[in-house]
C-alpha cells in the first residue's frame, strides 16, 4: 500500500466533505429562508438535526462491533448515498408544507455524522500500520471549509440560492467516488478479533464510561468548550458590529482563524512526539478560555483579530488532539465509538446547545452577556478537562 498516496487521498476526501458540509451547515438559513421557512422553522432543523446525528453516530459505531459486514468506510458510503438522494429530492421540490425542512433536517443529521467516521478511517489506517497525517488533512479541510464559504456567499448572490444543491450534489458525488476507491485497512476499528466483536454485542455505554474513567468527564469537556466556541463563531458578525466593525470586516477575521488552523494541525504529528496528548488537551482548553475573554474584551476590530488569532491553541490544537487521545487511551474495539462520542459531544450536543443557548442570551442581554456566558462555559470545560487529565493520569500510573 503506497502510504503517501493513501495521505494524499484522504486528504482530498477532507477537503471535499468540508465544503459540502460547508454548504448544508453554513447556509442552511439561507437555503430554508429561500424555501420559505422562517427562522423558528430554521432553528428546529438545525437542532433536531443535531440531536439526530448525536445518536446515530454512537449507534453505527456499535454496528462495526456486532456485525462483520459493517465498517467505517461502509458506514460513510451509506451515509453520503442516502444524503444524496434526499439532496435530489429536496431539489425536486416536493408537496406538503414543511416537507423540505423535514427532509433537510435529515440531511444536515446525516452530513453530521459522518465527520467522526472520518477521524476514525484516520486512526484505523494509523493502528494499522499505515501512517496518515490526519492533523494536516483536517487543516486542510478547515482551510477548505473557509474558502468555500466565502465563494458560496457570492455564489448565492450571483445565481440563487438554489445552486446551493447543486454544489452540495456534485462535492457529494466526488466524494461518494473518492469513498469507493479509498482502500480498505486490514484492520479495522473494533475488528481486533471475532472473538472480541462477539463478546463487545453485550457492552453498554455505561460499562464504557465505567472501563475508560476519564472519558466522562473528557466528553462533558467537550460538550462545554464546544458550546463556548460556537457562541463566538455563530454570532461573530454581531461582535465585530458591536466594537464598531461591519460584515466587510468578517471574512477577515475568518480567515485569520482558519489560516492559524492549517499549521498547527499539521504539525500536531511532529507536537505530540514532543508533549503528552492529554497535556495539550488541558493546554487547548485552557485557550478556548482565553479566547473568548480576549473576545469580551475586544473594542477594536484588530483586537477581534488577535482573538482569533487565539484560534491556534483552542480549536485547531484541540480537533487532532481529542481524535488522536481517543485513539490512543482506549483500546481499539472501543476507540470507534470513542470517536463517535467525541464527534457527537463536540460538533454535535455542544453545537446545537451552543447556538440555541448564544441565541437565548444574546436576545435577552447584548452581545457581552453572551460572551460572558461563553468564558463561564469555557471554564465548566476547563476544570472538566483537567478532571479528565487527572483520571487518564492516574489510570497510566
Amino acid at each position: 500500500m503506497n502510504r503517501k498516496k493513501v495521505t494524499v487521498d484522504y486528504i482530498l476526501m477532507n477537503i471535499v466533505f468540508w465544503c459540502g458540509y460547508a454548504v448544508i451547515w453554513s447556509y442552511t438559513a439561507v437555503y430554508l429562508e429561500y424555501a420559505g421557512y422562517n427562522n423558528l422553522i430554521t432553528g428546529l432543523v438545525t437542532g433536531i438535526g443535531a440531536v439526530i446525528s448525536v445518536i446515530m453516530q454512537p449507534v453505527l459505531a456499535s454496528l462495526i462491533n456486532k456485525y462483520e459486514q459493517f465498517d467505517t468506510r461502509t458506514n460513510m458510503i451509506g451515509l453520503k448515498l442516502i444524503s444524496v438522494m434526499i439532496a435530489v429530492v429536496i431539489m425536486i421540490k416536493p408537496a406538503g408544507h414543511y416537507t423540505i425542512a423535514l427532509l433537510f433536517m435529515v440531511l444536515a443529521a446525516m452530513e453530521a455524522s459522518i465527520p467522526s467516521m472520518l477521524s476514525t478511517l484516520a486512526m484505523e489506517f494509523v493502528n494499522s500500520g499505515c501512517y496518515v497525517n490526519y492533523g494536516l488533512a483536517r487543516g486542510c479541510g478547515s482551510i477548505a471549509y473557509a474558502l468555500f464559504s466565502l465563494f458560496l456567499g457570492y455564489a448565492v448572490i450571483w445565481f440563487k440560492p438554489s445552486v446551493l444543491m447543486i454544489c452540495y450534489l456534485v462535492l457529494s458525488s466526488v466524494f461518494l467516488m473518492m469513498s469507493f476507491l479509498f482502500p480498505k485497512t486490514e484492520q479495522g476499528m473494533g475488528q481486533k478479533s471475532r472473538e472480541k466483536k462477539s463478546a463487545d454485542r453485550k457492552k453498554s455505554l455505561t460499562g464504557l464510561f465505567s472501563k475508560y474513567p476519564f472519558l466522562l468527564s473528557f466528553m462533558l469537556a467537550s460538550i462545554f468548550l464546544f458550546m463556548g466556541h460556537n457562541m463566538i463563531n455563530i454570532f461573530l458578525v454581531r461582535i465585530i458590529e458591536r466594537a464598531g466593525g461591519s460584515s466587510s470586516n468578517l471574512g477577515l477575521a475568518l480567515a485569520i482563524a482558519a489560516g492559524v488552523e492549517l499549521p498547527v494541525m499539521g504539525y500536531f504529528v511532529k507536537l505530540s512526539r514532543k508533549f503528552k496528548i492529554s497535556g495539550m488537551l488541558l493546554f487547548s482548553a485552557l485557550f478556548f478560555v482565553l479566547k473568548s475573554i480576549l473576545t469580551l474584551f475586544s473594542i477594536k476590530q484588530w483586537m477581534i483579530y488577535i482573538a482569533q488569532f487565539l484560534q491556534f491553541g483552542a480549536f485547531a490544537l484541540f480537533t487532532p488532539a481529542s481524535v488522536y487521545f481517543i485513539n490512543q487511551s482506549m483500546e481499539e474495539e472501543d476507540s470507534g465509538i470513542g470517536q463517535a462520542l467525541l464527534g457527537a459531544c463536540s460538533l454535535g450536543l455542544g453545537g446545537a446547545f451552543g447556538n440555541v443557548l448564544g441565541g437565548f442570551v444574546i436576545e435577552r442581554t447584548n452581545v457581552a452577556g453572551m460572551l460572558i456566558c461563553s468564558i463561564v462555559l469555557g471554564i465548566v470545560g476547563f476544570f472538566c478537562m483537567l478532571r479528565s487529565y487527572q483520571s487518564c493520569n492516574t489510570n497510566m500510573e
